[in-house]
């Protein structure tokens, strides 16, 4: 999904952000520095408090004593759910695992403050990202890393869902709740507004996006409502009109999941926490330390609760964030050490959960490629792809008996 510039925050002057640290009853900060990256959702500011304040502030200073913390100022893409659940599932890990993960200073998902925009501010995560000394690394320091990585996963796996769910988290009253699922495949608010603000429907992010407020029952639950979005999206947009001889196949399909013979088959699941885009931009490491320990797993704010299959949906895992083929066979090769070290240690149950069956697979096929279809006709992208999406749709499809 695209992020229109113009829905992300502007720059703010240190004077205001320092205004806000002061609202949020924190000490005055000694300076205040903006952080150039390159941020689809956030702008980022690291705040610089001196020594005498670091018994103030719940986080961990720095080598010298003085504290820095890091302001990540929200853009409208995804008003209030990304902030809500980046909180809720980042204090999940935070009691449930030894994931390192930043401590939350403070946040707020309104607009209703200073900044007059969402923000969190976290603790600044001690080291540097792993793709940018990547290529530094030893072996024998890459494959430690994996190893710490198989027993975080570990965790996340052992703590299973087991009455089923698919959804996100958001704390209430510093209790974790459930709360809508969130992908960055959504329908975005710039691109609802580029793309479908002529339809008389006046569609919206919950029209366009299965975001049920307290997440979905299980896998199928969550397909079949994705599926009612896809249709309802055909239904509309003019660039979908050719699709509408497939309705009534999908409206089959969607039938044929809910048949109690069949969800129960296609529900046979594990359900876990799952970060979803864990790939090496997101994981900060100590390359000053003979072993390179990981420091902390940032940007929790598409995780979720998921069938453990869709774990690592975009295969982002253990991907250096660079994308010549090179790397991308040094990424098929960590998976390699990945599934090695996993049977190593008797986690074997990692590598089976992770596995849909066939039917799951047919499901998940057709869902994939219908959803595709609605993400980039409105756009007119990939005119000479969808005809072969289509086809895989529909045989994936049939497969099921649609």
């Amino acid at each position: 999904m695209s992020a229109s510039d113009s829905y992300l925050p502007p720059t703010l002057s240190a004077g205001l952000i320092t205004q806000l640290i002061l609202s949020l009853d924190l000490p005055h900060p000694v300076s205040v520095e903006p952080l150039k990256v390159s941020a689809a959702f956030h702008s980022i500011y690291l705040i610089h408090f001196q020594t005498t304040a670091a018994s103030k502030i719940a986080a961990r200073p720095n080598h010298d004593g003085t504290v820095t913390l890091v302001l990540r100022v929200s853009g409208r893409q995804l008003p209030r759910i990304k902030t809500q659940n980046e909180v809720g599932a980042m204090t999940w890990v935070r009691r449930n695992t030894h994931i390192p993960v930043p401590n939350i200073i403070r946040y707020d998902s309104s607009e209703k403050n200073i900044i007059k925009h969402e923000f969190s501010l976290l603790e600044k995560a001690p080291g540097v990202s792993v793709d940018q000394v990547y290529h530094t690394l030893s072996e024998e320091m890459r494959t430690k890393m994996v190893h710490q990585l198989v027993n975080y996963l570990a965790e996340l796996h052992s703590q299973p869902w087991k009455d089923g769910f698919v959804g996100g988290l958001v704390l209430s009253n510093e209790e974790l709740v459930q709360g809508p699922p969130i992908e960055e495949n959504f329908w975005q608010t710039p691109d609802i507004d580029k793309y479908w603000n002529g339809s008389s429907e006046g569609e919206t992010l919950e029209t366009l996006n299965p975001l049920a407020l307290h997440g979905y029952l299980d896998y199928v639950s969550f397909i079949v409502a994705s599926l009612k979005c896809y249709i309802r999206a055909i239904e509309i947009h003019p660039s979908l009109k050719p699709y509408w001889d497939l309705l009534p196949r999908i409206i089959q399909f969607i039938d044929l999941l809910q048949k109690p013979e069949n969800a129960k088959e296609l529900n046979q699941v594990t359900y876990v926490m799952a970060h979803k885009d864990m790939h090496f931009a997101n994981i900060m490491c100590d390359p000053e330390h003979p072993d390179c320990p990981i420091t902390a797993i940032l940007d929790w704010e598409f995780s979720g609760v998921v069938p453990a299959p869709r774990w690592n949906p975009p295969r982002a895992f253990l991907w250096n964030y660079k994308t010549t083929s090179e790397d991308k066979a040094e990424q098929a090769r960590m998976e390699s050490i990945f599934e090695e070290i996993c049977r190593e240690k008797g986690l074997e149950r990692i590598l089976e959960e992770t596995q849909l069956s066939p039917r799951q697979q047919d499901m998940q096929t057709a869902v994939n490629h219908i959803r595709a279809i609605v993400e980039v006709c409105p756009r007119g992208q990939a005119k000479d792809r969808v005809a072969s999406w289509r086809s895989t749709a529909e045989k994936a499809m049939k497969s099921l008996g649609a």
